[in-house]
Formats: C-alpha cells, sequence, structure tokens
C-alpha cells in the first residue's frame, strides 16, 4: 500500500512538473543514453513546430541534426563526456523549429547512475531564451556604439562619487587637461585645482547644488588651466544619478573644450563693437553734413525778403535730406558688412519716401526704377543718396507743373569696356582714375524740361549746386542728357 502511495504521490508529481513546462513554454525529455530513446513533454508544439506525436519519434541521434551546424561537434563532445562522468550538463545551442528558423536554447540535464556507476538515465530542461539572447546582441552592439562613440568623442565623459572623485574617466582627458587618467584617479591632480581662480566660486557653488538636490542638472562654462598652462574653455554638464542599489549618490556628465568657440565669439563680439563704433561715426559725419545743409538753406532764406512759402518748402527739402541720411543708416545696419550697402534697396526706401513727402497719388506720376543689386562703399552711397534726392524732389516739384502726369525714371548700370566705348576712357583720363568698376546713374523725367537759356554750371538754386559739389566730391562727371524732359547722367567710379 504505501509503495503505491510513493507511487501515486509521483505521477502526480510529475504531472504538475509536465503541467508548469508546458504553460511557461518548456521542453522537458527523459532518455535512455544506451538505446537513445527520448521521451519528450512540455510545450512541444509551441517549442518545436511539431506535433507531439511527430517530435516524440525524435531520438537522441535524430535530434544531433536540430542543432544548428556551426554548434554541432561542440554541443555533441560536451554531451558524450558528460554521459561518461556523469557530471551535469549545461549547454546553450541554436535549435531547427519545423520552419526551418533558428531559436536559441539553454539545455540543462541531470544524469542517474546505477549501482555499477553507469549513467542509465537523462532528465533536462530546454528553455527558449531567443528574446533573452537577441537583447544581449542589442546592448552589445549599443556598447560597441556608445565606446566607438566615447572614443570619437572630442571630449571626457566621466563619474563621480558622492565626493566629487572620478570614478570613471573617458575620452581626450590628456588631450584637454594635459593629464593622464591615473593622475586623477590617485588623487595626484584635483579637477578643482585646474580651474582658473575667476571661475573657481561659480564652480564649487553648482558642486555644492549638486550634492544637496535631489534631482539636478548643471550645465556651465569655465576656463581651465591645463598642464602646460594653456588656458581652455571647457563646457561642463553634469547631473546626480544613484547606483543600481539606490544606496549612494553618483554624479555623471561630460566635459567639452569649447576653446575655438569662444575665441570665435569674442573676435565676432570685437568686430562688432567696432561695427558700431564705426556706423557712429559715420552717423556723426552725416550730422555734420546735415547741419551744413542747414546752415546753407539758412543763409539762403535770410539774403532776402522772407518768403512763408519757400521757408515751407526749405523745411520739406531739409527733411527729405535728413530723410536719406536715416535710410542710408537703416541700410547700413542691415548691410553684409559696415563698409557697403546694397544701393538698389536704398534707393527703393528713399524714392517711396520722397513720393510720400510729395503726397504724389498713384495716378500721377509714376516711378521706374531699373537698378541692380549693387553694392557700394558708403563713400559713395551717401553723396549719391543726396544727389538722387535732390534731382527726384526737382522732378516732383517742377517737371510737371497744373497736376500733370508723368514719368520719372532712375537707371544705374555697371559700365565694362565692351559697353562704355570712349566714355569711361575720356572719365579716366579727367579724373585720373583706372579703366574698371564704372557705373552710369541716369535720372530723368518726362517733364516740361529746362528753359532754352539754362546753365546747368551757373545756377542759384541750392539743391542743384548741391548736386555739382557732390558730384565733384565722388570724382564723378555730370552732363545733361538730350531729348525731352530732364535726364541727367552721372559717370562715377566705385571699387
Amino acid at each position: 500500500m504505501e509503495k503505491d502511495y510513493h507511487k501515486e504521490n509521483l505521477e502526480k508529481i510529475a504531472e504538475r512538473f509536465f503541467s508548469i513546462a508546458e504553460q511557461t513554454g518548456q521542453l522537458i525529455f527523459d532518455g535512455d543514453p544506451k538505446t537513445g530513446k527520448i521521451e519528450w513533454y512540455g510545450a512541444i508544439e509551441e517549442f518545436t513546430g511539431y506535433t507531439p506525436e511527430k517530435f516524440g519519434k525524435v531520438d537522441l541521434e535524430a535530434s544531433k541534426s536540430l542543432i544548428h551546424p556551426e554548434e554541432q561537434e561542440m554541443f555533441w563532445n560536451t554531451l558524450m563526456n558528460s554521459l561518461k562522468t556523469g557530471e551535469k550538463f549545461e549547454q546553450k545551442f541554436r535549435l531547427e523549429r519545423k520552419n526551418r528558423t533558428y531559436i536559441y536554447v539553454e539545455c540543462s540535464c541531470v544524469f542517474l547512475k546505477n549501482e555499477n556507476n553507469h549513467v542509465y538515465r537523462a532528465i533536462g530542461l530546454l528553455k527558449n531564451i531567443t528574446e533573452r539572447e537577441h537583447n544581449q546582441e542589442k546592448l552589445k552592439i549599443s556598447e560597441e556604439n556608445l565606446l566607438r562613440y566615447l572614443q570619437n568623442f572630442r571630449g571626457i565623459g566621466f563619474q563621480l562619487d558622492d565626493n566629487f572623485d572620478f570614478v570613471l574617466l573617458h575620452g581626450a582627458v590628456k588631450e584637454i587637461t594635459g593629464y593622464e587618467d591615473k593622475d586623477f584617479f590617485s588623487g595626484k591632480i584635483q579637477l578643482a585645482q585646474l580651474v582658473d581662480p575667476e571661475d573657481r566660486s561659480n564652480f564649487f557653488e553648482n558642486r555644492r547644488k549638486l550634492s544637496t538636490a535631489s534631482n539636478y542638472l548643471v550645465e556651465q562654462e569655465y576656463r581651465m588651466r591645463n598642464r602646460n598652462g594653456n588656458r581652455v574653455w571647457v563646457f561642463e554638464s553634469i547631473q546626480v544619478i544613484h547606483s543600481i542599489d539606490q544606496t549612494s549618490r553618483l554624479y555623471q556628465g561630460f566635459i567639452q573644450d569649447i576653446t575655438e568657440r569662444k575665441i570665435a565669439t569674442e573676435s565676432l563680439d570685437r568686430a562688432e563693437k567696432l561695427r558700431k563704433k564705426e556706423i557712429h561715426h559715420r552717423i556723426k559725419n552725416n550730422l555734420q553734413v546735415i547741419s551744413s545743409l542747414l546752415d546753407l538753406e539758412c543763409d539762403s532764406l535770410l539774403s532776402g525778403t522772407p518768403d512763408h512759402k519757400k521757408i515751407a518748402e526749405a523745411f520739406r527739402e531739409s527733411h527729405n535730406r535728413i530723410i536719406s541720411m536715416s535710410v542710408i543708416h537703416e541700410e547700413l545696419y542691415n548691410s553684409r558688412d559696415m563698409e557697403t550697402i546694397n544701393f538698389a534697396s536704398y534707393l527703393k526706401k528713399l524714392t517711396d519716401d520722397l513720393f510720400k513727402s510729395y503726397k504724389v497719388g498713384n495716378s500721377d506720376i509714376k516711378l521706374y526704377l531699373d537698378v541692380e543689386d549693387f553694392f557700394f562703399e558708403m563713400d559713395n552711397a551717401i553723396p549719391l543718396g543726396i544727389i538722387v534726392n535732390e534731382l527726384v524732389s526737382n522732378s516732383l516739384k517742377y517737371a510737371f507743373p497744373d497736376g500733370r502726369n508723368g514719368e520719372i525714371h532712375i537707371e544705374l548700370q555697371a559700365l565694362d569696356d565692351k559697353k562704355s566705348s570712349n566714355t569711361t576712357a575720356d572719365f579716366s583720363m579727367q579724373n585720373n582714375v583706372g579703366p574698371s568698376s564704372y557705373f552710369r546713374l541716369t535720372v530723368g523725367d518726362n517733364g516740361i524740361g529746362f528753359p532754352g537759356s539754362f546753365d546747368f554750371k551757373n545756377i542759384s538754386s541750392l539743391g542743384l549746386q548741391l548736386v555739382n559739389t557732390l558730384v565733384d566730391q565722388i570724382g564723378g562727371s555730370i552732363e545733361i542728357g538730350n531729348g525731352p524732359g530732364t535726364k541727367y547722367n552721372i559717370l562715377f567710379k566705385d571699387s
């Protein structure tokens, strides 16, 4: 009775064990080494793809063919050795399923011996570890990628303990600090010793914040003196982390050499300061020009009987001259450098303001601009702007009396040797300049034109006197063109 009870109990235990194996997707085997016969239990179809009836025919010899060819020899030699010695057998290998795909399998097997110390039975478990193996492969790839990144990273990756001593260092340690990793690990040198004295206060304050905060990130720039005494600008990012068991506080981050970027930024800052200084200098000079023009206008008005209409006109002309200067400086601030401006953009804004000043309606007088994107030096751009201001103002005031309709044309073209024929050659001899970078500025209208006795070089108009003076100032020449209306051709050189 007792024997039957134990047998029944063992059968129940075995039944439960096989049920657990099936539910967890594992495979159990019970084999006879002498006959090679194997009994299979558990999740046979899920594990192998074969039905239990089909897989039940797989014996020891047939199971060898299911092992990946690259692993068959090692697996079989290890198994044969364990069958001889009776030592526990553990092996990982790839098993071929019915659909010709492979899964990673972990095999554990124990051997039972008879009274003669010979193995007569092998009982084991096969576990599908494919997902674990794939995760390990991904982890290995990630580790390799991380290592490759750190090797190519032009900086220092690090971890610090709760005393801010290095426990890990990797990267361009020597390149940045001049010291070896071992110098920091041994305590021979501390990072804080390298920090520039002027930056140490902020450096230690950030360390203090890290030591007291539960979750904190510090990003800072500071200077350090490397082993050779050279100053290096670095960017440091460091944050609080904890050890895996959560028992200790750690800090990790990276340090990157930003010296080149800092030098470039400082150079740009200096250049910007010089640029602003130069712009302010030019504004001062141009305000002096405006002041001189106002003095001339004032002298002209005081030379005769006061005329309210003339005074009002003088104020408007002065206003327009100031606008021409302000537009110049607006363009200067937006220019690609502080020496030149886009003259086409400048002319567009200037003429828009002039037409508004004289309240010209859309249907009365039309403006046609034919100007490419030429960039002129300031010493030419400012006088040319005032010249255009005076000539367009004259056209708007005098060319179209009694509300006539009309057109004003402004054209600017570059002249090369083929285009200019003898014009630039004559101009070069007269003004003693080289034969390149010539431009022709044409300002004209189809209005009533000049009276027959008009002498452009001998006139009382302050505006036209100013035009002649400014043309001479830029070393150019001006002439009045033939045809209906008024046309001015100004030839000048710009580098």
